[in-house]
């Protein structure tokens, strides 16, 4: 036992229940998303985005692993604004294992690990990203290449979640850059982590900015934690 669970025993930050940081019993209520395409939202089997849905600049497989509710709001709130470290911690091995009990893990062989990245402003009120930390233990435990240095922000206009689609497209086109290129022959393609899926402004700004320049057609995916629940349908 570690000394610190003697004067400071772990509680799940839920429940409050004795024992671990997230109980298993608080883990059921975490609503599994089912596999679709992302910017239709329906059924698409191993998440992959529809041809008939593509556009230029859309991933080519997109994994979430549960719904975004009040619930999963909560938890959120707790490791993004709250710098509550344990919840990440919980959180990333939670989601390793959705991602281990997935057909999503096999379109990850040889792919290049990333995250979506935060302003230095952001990253200074915060003290952490927590994206990058889900990333580097996803890399970690499927023995892929990490980088953070793929693809850098310069600037953050707010949070995006208060913007309509239009406003975020418009401002999403002036945040990222590559800083240094990097090595990508090796990799069969790129894997983007980021939290919270909405409309996909962000990680599609990312993917264009990595094809411009790169001058690549590299398949780009994407994991995230959590997406609002839509309407199923079968296609």
């Amino acid at each position: 036992m570690d000394i610190l669970d003697v004067f400071f025993p772990k509680s799940c930050t839920i429940c409050k229940r004795k024992g671990e940081y997230l109980c298993d019993k608080c883990k059921k209520l975490f609503k599994r998303n089912l596999p679709e395409c992302y910017l239709c939202r329906r059924i698409s089997s191993n998440y992959k985005t529809h041809d008939t849905c593509k556009k230029g600049n859309s991933l080519n497989y997109v994994f979430v692993a549960w719904k975004y509710d009040s619930f999963s709001s909560n938890i959120i709130k707790k490791y993004k604004y709250k710098s509550v470290y344990t919840v990440s911690d919980v959180l990333v091995e939670f989601l390793i294992e959705s991602l281990s009990n997935s057909s999503f893990k096999d379109i990850m062989k040889d792919s290049l690990i990333t995250n979506v990245p935060i302003s230095s402003v952001r990253l200074h009120d915060r003290g952490f990203n927590q994206t990058e930390e889900f990333a580097k233990e996803i890399a970690k435990f499927l023995n892929l290449r990490y980088s953070g240095d793929l693809i850098m922000r310069k600037v953050e206009f707010g949070h995006q979640s208060l913007r309509d689609k239009e406003e975020r497209k418009e401002n999403l086109e002036k945040e990222f850059y590559i800083k240094k290129k990097i090595d990508l022959e090796k990799e069969k393609s790129i894997t983007i982590v980021d939290d919270v899926l909405t409309t996909g402004a962000t990680l599609e700004a990312i993917v264009d900015t990595i094809r411009e320049s790169y001058n690549t057609d590299i398949d780009i995916n994407a994991i995230c934690m959590f997406r609002g629940r839509p309407y199923y349908s079968i296609n």
